[in-house]
């Protein structure tokens, strides 16, 4: 993915400009275990359309992690349970690879009379009734950020603080190879609208809780290169996390840290949660854990991907690292 797409040369298609302008409700649901990317692109599109007099509801299987709770609007999230019984005429999936990945949210989806996918993954299997898929665009909230611009909706600073950390917690802070000159323009036309780029670095980058920290260190303990030191794996188990205090979501990132070691081609964690192994994937070019995952049953990116295993650890590791060797083996495409 180049990430090279820029949101001034973005159009949003018309069927799904239409599914946004004429809906009167809209349910706009994030993917499970959600990130910065689905979180902030989810709440910039609901402040556009209330804005536009749309009746908004969010929705998400699981709370806002604690690093996102300052995004604006992150309190307007509910559990699929507390709309029970509510109507929407449209439901948009916003940085959903998979109906899957909606997880308790997926009911809530599948009941509206019209459904919409907005995304970037190139895994994704298009199951709205409208869809808009870009694999190019290093962000969903890249996508949002033109909706808002052809909905003809005020970009606000709050709106642009929500799309800013979208983009970049999805380009690594700009550092990813998903960076393009398109994710660049995007986040200086941001800043402009009011965002701060210090500020949520901070924030987002900077800010790390002690039981964070401590779930940090559990993970590098376990750190084992194999594949001749071309792929490394890091382990947390349930243990880990009720020792340290820390949360599923303070898992994000650690990967990165195995993927910076030199040599490593393949990165992974395996992390015990709700009662599966959660798995984070990260390659440096030319290999790609996107394929890895879909044989996992997961998705994401060429360069940055997931999927969850079945039980005990030790048998999602072995899944694991044949898979990562089997990746390592596979010839460029």
């Amino acid at each position: 993915m180049s990430g090279t797409g820029a949101v001034g040369a973005m159009r949003t298609p018309e069927p799904v400009l239409r599914a946004l302008s004429g809906a009167e409700g809209a349910l706009l649901c994030a993917h499970v275990g959600p990130d910065g990317d689905t979180l902030g692109a989810a709440l910039a599109l609901g402040a556009a359309l209330e804005a536009l007099g749309k009746r908004v509801a969010l929705t998400c299987a699981d709370p806002v992690p604690e690093a996102y709770a300052f995004l604006p609007g992150s309190e307007k999230f509910s559990v699929p349970d507390a709309l029970a019984g509510a109507r929407f005429d449209l439901a948009v999936a916003v940085d959903v690879a998979s109906e899957d990945r909606l997880g308790a949210a997926r009911r809530l989806f599948c009941a509206a009379p019209r459904r919409a996918v907005i995304d970037h993954h190139g895994t994704n299997g298009r199951f709205g009734d409208v869809n808009w898929i870009r694999p190019e665009a290093a962000a969903t909230g890249m996508l949002i950020q033109a909706c808002v611009r052809d909905l003809g909706a005020p970009l606000t600073p709050e709106m642009a603080d929500c799309l800013y950390v979208a983009i970049a917690t999805d380009t690594g802070n700009f550092s990813f190879a998903n960076t393009g000159a398109g994710a660049l323009r995007a986040a200086a036309e941001l800043a402009e609208a009011g965002a701060n780029p210090y500020r949520l670095t901070e924030r987002v980058y900077r800010t790390r809780s002690r039981a964070g920290v401590e779930l940090l260190g559990r993970a590098l303990a376990t750190l084992q290169l194999f594949a001749g030191g071309r792929a490394a794996l890091m382990a947390l188990t349930a243990r880990d996390f009720a020792e340290t205090g820390a949360t599923d979501d303070m898992a994000e990132g650690i990967v990165n840290y195995a993927g910076e070691i030199a040599g490593v081609g393949v990165a992974a964690t395996a992390r015990e949660h709700g009662g599966e192994v959660k798995c984070s994937l990260r390659a440096r070019e030319p290999y790609d854990v996107a394929a890895l995952a879909k044989r996992l049953g997961g998705g994401g990116h060429t360069l940055a991907a997931g999927c969850s295993l079945p039980p005990p650890m030790e048998g999602a590791i072995r899944v694991l690292r044949r898979e990562m060797e089997e990746t390592l083996r596979r010839p460029p495409a």
